[in-house]
């Protein structure tokens, strides 16, 4: 497998299931198909999913030598992460607890 064209995040500040929706819409599409898809939509995770296939992209093109049209999404890869564990003070002295969730993303191109 060719490292320069691929991108990875860890710890990103979403859940993963919320990350493998919008991974699910872009995978296998050109890359400036996606990233046009990804820029217009209200989600937190689809604005963490562009800059990773951004930065995929920019990978591809500096050390790949890969024209960004030629460039399309194989496989992107969604995984849990962590959990933070936070607690929350409520009334009459008593805490609720809550988690924050992580996820790790990996973004894998390819040319035609």
């Amino acid at each position: 497998m060719n490292n320069s064209m691929t991108a990875t995040l860890k710890y990103a500040t979403t859940s993963y299931k919320k990350m493998l929706l919008m991974a699910k819409l872009i995978n296998g599409e050109k890359v400036g198909s996606a990233l046009t898809q990804l820029s217009h939509m209200p989600k937190t995770a689809a604005k963490i999913l562009y800059k990773v296939v951004h930065s995929a992209a920019a990978n591809a093109t500096n050390n790949a030598w890969a024209q960004m049209e030629n460039l399309f999404i194989t496989k992107i890869d969604i995984g849990r992460g962590p959990k933070l564990k936070r607690m929350r003070f409520v009334a009459r002295s008593r805490v609720h607890g809550y988690v924050k969730h992580r996820a790790f993303v990996r973004v894998i191109l390819d040319t035609k």
